[in-house]
Formats: structure tokens, sequence, C-alpha cells
């Protein structure tokens, strides 16, 4: 005979005897109540009648109040859930069940597979022009969130040892937690990496918790989603990007470049890196003598593409370098060219994945703009001292198929014809104001992205740190640019 989740549970932590029940509820009742000040907890008690009721397996009703608050500390769960049937040995519940098709349905990228027997599966993610998509180990965990945290509470001995042998291994996973929320499931994520260390508190009893900042939302799934792939696809080809090294050395050295992708047996993922690389040295190398400051046109549209200057290392130490040319009567432009078609069909992850990477620029102390015009979307990547020298160095898109296609040049007539596309870019600027704060809320609207959600996410997730929602593995990846972006858009909320 089927019986409720509450009696299932008194049994698997040998409180079906009133007394011992008792002492439990007691110690749970006063420790509410030292947190939410409400005194009354700390003076509830159960009857043994009513007792004996709850747990004879067949009681449906739902306890109320101090007690229903009470239970749902003790033992992890809904009073709805506990006095429901309980699920079938190695059965999900119906909120574990929903995460699957929840995440796959919100996001077409995603694909969560589930055995119907147990809280262990695989969540696939596919990539669209620069990632090459993965798949990473994936543990479901019911939760239940009180002020900043989802917590998994009074997990079985079973359920303990599951998860146990799913934290062991040195893999790629997440712990994902469901929550009942206002308006349906919530789903909280963690990377397992973080969580892979012993269990605190008793063996029974001991909390599993994730930062409430850990929300799986359109921003942290994006994070997740192109940090995740970018991380397996250079861990993938790290030996190969080692021993290539002498490739960009070779390459450095010459006026003009644009390597066939043939040369090397990478992934898109680790073709992206090397090109990234090789341009980032190619422009440090020729502006090393400039005196003048220069512009620069930058050819990422997509999130996908715009995800590498959060990332890549070689990114954020790229822009401290060029932090040279500021100074207090001098700022860098960069330009952006984001159609708005191209905008209008990219998803709500990717636009903020955009907005973070011109937040990265802002941050860093170089005035933004962005153009919206398709016709400028095959100016070469450049950078320009005016009326001296323009740096040509595209890696995205780079054309004929090549890894980049790099140069430099000190013709008027294409001095002149770089010069008009930053002067029309000034005129065409959709970024209004003179603060970043004014310029990145004009680039949310244009994304069509709610301004006070996302800088109040920003700082929640900044504040927790993006290394505990999907750490990176690779030593050529960093969350530090990321990071600082976060609390730097936290702030202008």
């Amino acid at each position: 005979m089927s019986r409720t989740l509450f009696s299932v549970l008194l049994k698997d932590r040998d409180l079906l005897g009133w007394e011992a029940f008792c002492v439990y509820f007691a110690a749970t009742g006063r420790e509410l109540a030292r947190e939410t000040g409400n005194r009354r907890l700390a003076t509830a008690s159960v009857g043994r009648t009513t007792f004996d009721r709850w747990s004879s397996g067949t009681w449906r009703g739902r306890p109320r109040g101090e007690a229903a608050q009470i239970l749902e500390r003790m033992l992890g769960h809904t009073v709805e859930e506990l006095f429901s049937l309980a699920p079938e040995a190695g059965e999900l519940t119906p909120a574990l069940k929903s995460v699957a098709a929840q995440i796959g349905s919100r996001w077409p990228t995603s694909t969560v597979l589930l055995p119907a027997d147990g809280p262990a599966g695989v969540w696939e993610l596919s990539g669209q022009q620069r990632l090459d998509g993965t798949s990473a180990a994936i543990h479901l965990l019911p939760v239940i969130k009180r002020g900043g945290e989802a917590s998994a509470q009074g997990l079985s001995p079973d359920e303990l040892r599951d998860l146990e042998r799913f934290l062991r291994p040195a893999r790629r996973g997440f712990l994902v937690g469901a929550a009942e929320g206002r308006d349906g499931i919530d789903v909280y994520v963690r990377d397992a990496a973080v969580a892979r260390r012993p269990l605190p508190g008793p063996p029974v009893t001991g909390p599993m918790s994730i930062p409430s900042a850990y929300l799986l939302d359109d921003l942290s799934y994006g994070i997740l989603w192109a940090l995740t792939q970018l991380d397996d696809g250079l861990l993938s080809d790290d030996k190969e990007l080692d021993s290539e090294q002498r490739l960009l050395e070779t390459y450095l050295s010459m006026p003009r470049s644009a390597p066939s992708q043939l040369l090397v047996d990478l992934s898109t993922v680790g073709r992206s890196w090397m090109g990234s690389a090789f341009c980032a040295r190619h422009v440090r190398q020729e502006l090393a003598d400039a005196r003048e400051v220069p512009m620069f046109w930058t050819r990422e549209q997509t999130g996908e593409e715009a995800a590498c200057w959060l990332f890549f290392r070689h990114k954020l130490e790229y822009l401290r370098a060029l932090e040279r040319f500021h100074g207090a009567t001098a700022q860098t432009v960069r330009v952006f060219c984001l159609p708005e078609a191209r905008v209008a069909r990219s998803e709500k992850y990717e636009r903020l994945l955009l907005l973070l990477a011109v937040a990265l620029m802002e941050r860093r102390g170089i005035r933004v703009r962005v153009v919206p015009n398709r016709e400028y979307s095959e100016v070469d990547g450049v950078a320009l001292v005016p009326g001296q020298r323009a740096v040509v160095a595209n890696w995205v898109r780079a054309p004929g198929g090549a890894l980049w296609a790099a140069g430099s040049t000190s013709s008027r007539g294409e001095l002149r014809s770089y010069a008009t596309v930053f002067a029309d870019a000034q005129a065409a600027d959709v970024l209004a104001g003179e603060e970043p704060a004014s310029r990145l809320q004009s680039l949310a609207n244009y994304l069509n992205l709610d301004w006070p959600w996302l800088t109040a996410r920003c700082h929640a997730l900044g504040e927790c740190g993006v290394a505990g929602l999907v750490r990176p593995r690779s030593r050529l990846l960093t969350v530090e640019a990321l990071d600082e972006t976060l609390l730097f858009l936290g702030k202008l909320g």
C-alpha cells in the first residue's frame, strides 16, 4: 500500500516514536524562532494523537501555521509533498521530473536526459557558429529556498550515498536544485567541483545548499552555456594548442598573414582561441610605438562571439595592456556593429552576453559605440591611429576560411576609408549619454533587456562569484573579467 512521504521519511530517519520526533521538532522550532523572530515557533509542540494521525501513512490533511513551517524545515519538503503519496522507490518527484522539460523548452540549445528511475543524468548543450556543443553530468535535488540559499535538507542515507557517488568523479558536473516557486518550479545550479568536498553536518541531516543567486535564468544560463563549451573545447585541444605556439611566433614576424584553418587540427573553439590570441598579440605589437590614441572596431555580433571577451584570459591581458592610452584628456573608443535584424532574432541569453562584453569595455575605461546598420557588418576588425596607421586583425568571420587575416597599412586612401567609417559610427551610435551607466542602459533598451532586473541579477551573481555556478578548468580561461563586470553593472542599478 502506498504511504505518505511524511511516514516514509520518519521511518528513514528513525523518528517513528513520538518522543524522538518531539525532540527533533522542538529543536527545529527553536532554530526557526531565532532566525525569524517568531517566538511561537519556539514553543510549538505536537500531541501524541496528532502525531499518530500524521504518521499513520494514510492521513492526507495539511498541518498549518507554525507546525507546517517546522515540518518543512525538518524534512526538506513542503507540507503538500509530505502529506501526499510518496513516490515509489527510485521514482523522481513531480518537481524533479518537470526540470528536464522546463530547461529544454526554455532554452532550445539545452537538452536534459534523465533515466526513469533516478536523479542523475546528462545535460547536453549545443553551440551554433563558434561553439561546438558539449555535455555534462547532472544530479537533481529537491530544495527549499530560504533567504539567500536553496537547501536540500533531510536527505535519506540512500540519497546521500547517491549524491556522494555523483560528486566523486573529476568530471564536469552540475548539481541542480528544484524548488516550488511563485510561478512554478525554480531551478538552481551549482558546479559539482565546488561541492566536491565532505558534506557538512551529520550524515543524515546535513544540508546541500545552492546560493539563490545561482537561479537558472537567462543570465546564468548564458554564462553556463558559453563557459562550459569554451572550457571543454579548449581542454580537448590543450596539447595541440600548446604545440602550435610556434605558429603564432612565425606569423607575428610577417607584415601580413591569413593562414588557412586546414593548417591545424583543432575544434571550432580551439581555432577561435588561436585566432583571437594571435590578433591580440599582433595589435599590441603594432601599437607598441603609437603615441596617438587609437580607435578600435570589433566584429563580434552575437553573444556566442562576444563571450570570448568575457572568458579568454589573453583578452583581459590585452585590455589591460591598452590602458596606457587612457588619460584625463583621452579615451579609447571601440565600435560594435549590432544590426537590428540580428538582434531581433537572437535569444535573450545571447543578448545578455553581448551587453556584458560591452560593459566590460566600459568598466575598463573604453567608450563603446554601437552601430545598428547592417552595411557595416563586414568592416575589418581594426585599430586605427588617425592619420598614421591602421592595424587590421580579423579573426571573427575571417575571409576565405582563414584562422585570421592580419596586417598593417599606412596607405592614405585606406586610412581615409577607415576614418570615414569611424565618423559614421559616431553619428549612428545608439548609445546615448556621457557616462557608462546611461550608455549601458541605452544598450539594454536596444537589446530589449530589462535594466532594473539586469542590474539586480548582476549584483547578486557578482557578490557570489561566477566560479560557484560554473568553474573554468582550462588554464586559458578566467572568470575574473566577468566577475568584475557583474559587480560593475550591479552598482549601476
